[in-house]
């Protein structure tokens, strides 16, 4: 379950869903509802609540049933350039993905 509360009809409303078909303010398909609920929880830059959950809990199910995980091997170390000998900073794993701009 998750402790929030849905999207009004109303809320639903103002994003236009309802041009789509008048069903959709009561019992929007949840695709649907993601999107509409980015847009109006979070001006569209990032998931809302539903959406970052059932994201987040997908990729955990696939971490956790992949029995070649991280999870599932201990002593897994990534095999990339690092600054320090021994340990992985996060800036690492930037660098390696080539994202970070710091070099």
């Amino acid at each position: 379950m998750i402790d929030v509360s849905p999207l009004s009809p109303g809320e639903l409303a103002e994003t236009g869903i309802g041009d789509i078909s008048s069903r959709f303010l009561t019992s929007t398909p949840l695709w649907f509802y993601v999107l509409h609920e980015a847009f109006k929880r979070e001006d569209g830059l990032r998931l809302g609540p539903v959406g970052g959950r059932i994201v987040g809990e997908v990729l955990i199910g696939l971490v956790q049933a992949d029995p070649t995980s991280v999870l599932r091997v201990p002593d897994w170390r990534p095999l990339i350039p690092v600054r320090a000998a021994g340990q992985v900073l996060m800036q690492d794993l930037l660098d390696f993905a080539g994202v970070s701009g710091v070099r």
